[in-house]
């Protein structure tokens, strides 16, 4: 059961990567708004097609310098 997750789904993806990165597109929108990010709905449309280059690369431009 657990092994169909990661299996291709008619997409060509598996559920388990579009999940991932529907999760991390969500967390990039909601931090870039609370930020007053004025492009978050596009860091996270980027984050959603390609997370494993702009997750890092809106980490790096955005998180520098915040503090908590």
């Amino acid at each position: 059961m657990l092994d169909s997750i990661f299996e291709p789904g008619v997409t060509g993806v598996s559920p388990f990567a579009i999940m991932l990165s529907l999760y991390l597109a969500y967390y990039v929108h909601n931090d870039a708004r609370n930020h007053n990010n004025p492009r978050a709905l596009l860091w996270a449309f980027a984050t959603f097609m390609a997370w494993i280059i702009f997750l890092p690369l809106y980490w790096y431009k955005n998180m520098r310098g915040r503090k908590s």
